[in-house]
């Protein structure tokens, strides 16, 4: 019999559960904020709410996205959990305290709402976030066969909602293609950036954002040059007024690491 690989939380061998590896009893007890004092976090601000895993979204190097339910509104909810190992920063602008209080402070349609900031009892970082249910930007656009003008204007959108929150001190860091989602069809195409949470590494910055949102727009059908040193979002705004085709079939997809 193949030895099964340990379970990253408890080390257990019982065998993982998706790309997390999380052996069956470490997933079910990712019921954050249980009657267990013990992982009552202090990021947390008030006493909250019990949410229940469902599933694994996404993971990625120093992270793991759930899908929960809160117990007492059932309201779905997404638990971004980052291992403290990978935030050195934990206490600083992207890691922890101060980062949670700014996302809280930020209210934007186009991004879903922070609902709080937990540790959870094997002392991770964990954001919790409304849930939204939506397809990538780009697949939408594809599906719908948008235009190139529609496909700037929707990108404008985007560029707006990131600018909005650097606005409020919050930069993202790690946009990608898969992050933005279309909500709604058709001519009622609306985008929301998913992914504002405590960063895992080095505190994101202005131009990490640039660069993530140029990627975006080359997912979305932008055929503009490369290489260019765009050094703020208004920059490669204007730059990607025109230039917009429909992406090619079968051309390649940033796709999710999870």
């Amino acid at each position: 019999m193949t030895d099964m690989a340990p379970c990253p939380r408890c080390g257990g061998t019982s065998g993982g559960i998706g790309k997390s590896g999380l052996c069956p009893a470490c997933l079910l007890g990712l019921a954050i904020g249980a009657d267990d004092e013990s992982g009552r976090e202090e990021l947390a601000e008030t006493e909250g709410p019990v949410y229940r895993v469902l599933t694994i979204l996404a993971t990625e190097p120093g992270r793991t996205t759930y899908l929960a339910e809160q117990d007492v509104t059932r309201r779905l909810v997404t638990l971004d959990v980052v291992r403290v190992a990978s935030a050195p920063a934990a206490a600083g602008p992207g890691g922890g305290e101060e980062r949670v209080r700014a996302l809280r402070r930020w209210a934007h349609p186009g991004v879903p709402r922070v609902v709080e900031g937990r540790r959870t009892a094997a002392g991770e970082i964990c954001v919790v976030s409304h849930y939204v249910a939506a397809s990538p930007l780009d697949r939408c656009c594809e599906a719908g066969r948008i235009d190139g003008a529609s496909r700037a204007r929707l990108f404008a959108r985007v560029c707006e909602i990131v600018s909005d929150g650097h606005r409020h001190g919050v930069c993202h860091g790690r946009l990608r293609p898969d992050l933005v989602v279309g909500c709604g069809t058709g001519g009622r195409l609306t985008p929301s950036v998913l992914g504002y949470s405590v960063c895992a590494g080095p505190t994101p910055t202005v131009a990490d954002d640039v660069a993530g949102l140029e990627r975006v727009a080359r997912a979305m059908g932008w055929r503009g040059p490369a290489g260019q040193a765009w050094r703020s979002v208004e920059e490669l705004l204007a730059a990607t007024t025109e230039g917009w085709t429909a992406r090619p079939a079968g051309a390649p997809r940033e796709e999710t690491s999870g």
